[in-house]
């Protein structure tokens, strides 16, 4: 599938270069900026591409911030937003739990979490209230969906404002096979995020960054303009909704 377009070739060229990457060996996804640095853009993006070419791929989508990107998932089996993000994930990782015991490979799935640290830090909140442990079992669902569920065709992109290491528990954000950095990032996240890896020094603006891929060097990276922003949403709903089973 295509992870947006070689900026650099483009400022130097004109040229849309695409970025491609085969989903099987990119399949965990980590998407992090500020706000304002494109990041809905770029997922909204990457979802259609992950679709063009999987049309058969089981998405399960949990939006924390109910935005009005994603609102037209609304009638999507599959789509979650606010409170409901934990019955999202948990489903999820019922049916990983389900097709693990029972060895059924056969088909792609991958959910995809928005604002995910917001969600985290939501449900710690509630389980200091209500003496849960709702973050704990998210945490802990989300490890073993990384470390585990390449093998079996189970992916996860995970979309932040700031990635940190607590939010992936024992070690799982080494198993992110793709991560893109989007706009201004902090000297703390660069060293977070591209540990030992030589940065441009460039002023990024929205929808432009850096990715780096397992097995690629590093690159600047340019989500491209959606010229029919609508058409985009009608293509990404009308394959997801024969779909929707699982």
């Amino acid at each position: 599938m295509i992870y947006g377009y070689n900026m650099g070739i483009f400022t130097e060229t004109g040229l849309k270069i695409p970025i491609q990457l085969d989903l099987s060996d990119h399949c965990n996804l980590l998407l992090t900026g500020c706000s304002g640095s494109g990041k809905s853009y770029a997922l909204l993006y990457l979802l259609g591409s992950v679709l063009k070419s999987n049309e058969d791929i089981e998405i399960f989508f949990c939006d924390f911030k109910n935005s009005y990107d994603f609102s037209f998932l609304e009638d999507y089996p599959h789509y979650y937003s606010g409170d409901n993000c934990y019955d999202g994930i948990t489903e999820y990782y019922r049916v990983f739990c389900s097709a693990r015991q029972q060895r059924e490979f056969t088909k792609k799935h991958l959910l995809i979490c928005d604002e995910y640290p917001a969600l985290v830090n939501y449900l710690q909140g509630q389980d200091k209230l209500n003496k849960t442990k709702y973050a704990s079992e998210v945490l802990s669902a989300i490890s073993e969906l990384l470390c585990l569920g390449r093998g079996i065709q189970f992916y996860t992109w995970i979309v932040t404002q700031r990635a940190d290491n607590s939010l992936f528990a024992n070690g799982a954000m080494d198993n992110f096979m793709v991560v893109i950095g989007l706009g201004r990032l902090s000297k703390e996240q660069k060293g977070m995020l591209f540990s030992g890896e030589e940065l441009p020094e460039r002023i990024y603006k929205k929808g432009e960054g850096i990715i780096l891929a397992d097995g690629h060097p590093l690159q600047e990276v340019k989500f491209p303009f959606i010229r029919n922003i609508d058409d985009w949403k009608k293509h990404i709903h009308a394959i997801l909704q024969p779909h929707s089973g699982s």
